[in-house]
């Protein structure tokens, strides 16, 4: 029998809540305002502030998203690398297969 571990980059999008939901929210808006990716019901689950925070540094981390922040502002929007776009479709089609009956 193999024994198979996931890895930990894997354990660690997989335990931030919210990870799977902005990959989604930007590959369908392509930008968003920082303050757009929580509490806003109509696109995205996130309750918090500090969830939000917290998922974006995992994504900048891997190289999936990246921020542009506005000269005499303090707005940050985000968007998804070329990497992030991929993953992105990835995580459609899982989305997908879910929804399949």
């Amino acid at each position: 029998m193999i024994s198979v571990t996931a890895s930990k980059k894997i354990i660690e999008l997989e335990g931030q809540r919210g990870i799977l939901q902005i990959m989604l929210v930007l590959q369908g808006n392509g930008e968003i305002l920082y303050g757009k990716l929580y509490n806003n019901k109509p696109l995205i689950e996130i309750s918090n502030n500090s969830t939000a925070k917290r998922a974006l540094q995992i994504l900048l981390k891997h190289n999936l998203i990246y921020v542009r922040e506005t000269d005499g502002s303090k707005a940050k929007y985000y968007r998804l690398t070329d990497r992030g776009k991929q993953f992105a479709n990835l995580i459609g089609k899982m989305e997908q297969m879910l929804e399949e009956k």
